[in-house]
């Protein structure tokens, strides 16, 4: 009887140890497992965040497009927007004188809208756009400053809609129309002559004599726009228009029957001789534009003034030496 116990004593012990032999390798092969699968989940997940970064790196290369900004805008790169726009908003003339263009030059001549037969309350001039050289239908009106300058576009005398710069740029970054408007910017010339143009022709011939002096006759040009860009004045004999959209009809009376004729006075500012140019009904002052004949480092030059005399900006007879006098202050200026 003592025999048997014993024995049984040492089977049990031998199942016990079995049993924890095999409760150990389990654990161990379940921590190894474990470790094993956290170890795989690692690389998935490192790998997944690699896939990831290059992914959005290669999202953004392909995201990246040349922008337009209406408040950094010359005025052939305007001129140019405003026609990519309109030909793809209306098409019809528009749509024609930019895809001539696109073979040649954007031609801007500045018309009066007396020429044009356009009627609008707008005293500015009236842009007419070609590709061709010819006399186009092609137009469109400016007023207001910067972004939010307003754009009246016409065909021939209908007005199709006005917006602002801002929403034409706006719409033409949508499009991703940035390089299109500024390779067309830089075959863009202003103030041409446009075959079968005869505003000038007509100005002349409905003028009994010349009014403005010959000192100040002539294409003038300035950079002194605060980046460097190229801003143009031109005076005839009895008429004055600018890049920024002033026009006039000067008159020898001070009485006109347009709102967009005005006349002349001298005076003596800051002891420089000063033209005055001011609309009809209205005295010299604010709002008038101040030119006088000067001269700076040996060229003849165009100053122009406020009613302060202080002094706005000086045009050249040449854009190397606007380029060259970019934002220059002379000495014998006020500023």
């Amino acid at each position: 009887m003592k025999h048997k116990l014993t024995v049984l004593v040492a089977i049990s012990a031998a199942l016990t140890l079995a049993g924890c032999s095999q409760t150990t390798q389990s654990n161990t092969q379940s921590s190894q497992s474990s470790q094993s699968s956290q170890s795989k989940t690692s690389k998935v997940a490192k790998n997944s965040s690699d896939n990831s970064n290059t992914s959005t790196s290669s999202f953004k290369n392909k995201d990246t497009y040349t922008k337009l900004s209406a408040s950094k805008m010359d005025y052939k790169t305007t001129a140019s927007a405003i026609a990519v726009y309109a030909a793809q908003k209306y098409g019809d003339t528009w749509e024609i004188a930019v895809n001539a263009a696109k073979q040649g030059n954007l031609g801007v001549a500045f018309r009066s809208k007396d020429a044009t037969g356009i009627t609008s309350d707008n005293d500015g001039y009236v842009y007419e756009v070609s590709g061709t050289g010819k006399s186009s239908n092609a137009r469109y009106m400016l007023a207001g400053d910067g972004a939010d300058k307003q754009v009246a576009i016409f065909v021939k005398q209908r007005n199709l809609g006005t917006t602002s710069l801002k929403d034409i740029v706006a719409y033409l970054n949508q499009k991703n129309d940035a390089d299109l408007v500024k390779q067309l910017a830089e075959k863009t010339q202003l103030n041409v002559k446009l075959a079968g143009d005869e505003d000038t022709q007509k100005t002349t011939n409905n003028s009994s004599a010349s009014v403005i002096p010959s000192s100040l006759q002539g294409t003038w040009y300035t950079a002194d726009t605060g980046n460097g860009n190229i801003d143009t004045l031109t005076v005839t004999d009895n008429k004055i228009n600018d890049e920024a959209g002033f026009s006039m009809n000067v008159k020898a009376k001070t009485s006109g029957s347009s709102t967009s004729d005005g006349y002349m006075k001298q005076t003596t500012i800051n002891g420089i001789s000063f033209y005055s140019f001011t609309n009809m009904g209205q005295t010299p002052g604010q709002g008038s534009t101040y030119l006088a004949p000067h001269t700076e480092d040996g060229q003849s030059v165009i100053v122009s003034a406020n009613s302060n005399g202080r002094t706005n900006a000086v045009y050249w007879k040449s854009e190397a030496l606007a380029k060259k006098n970019s934002n220059k202050q002379f000495s014998d200026l006020k500023y």
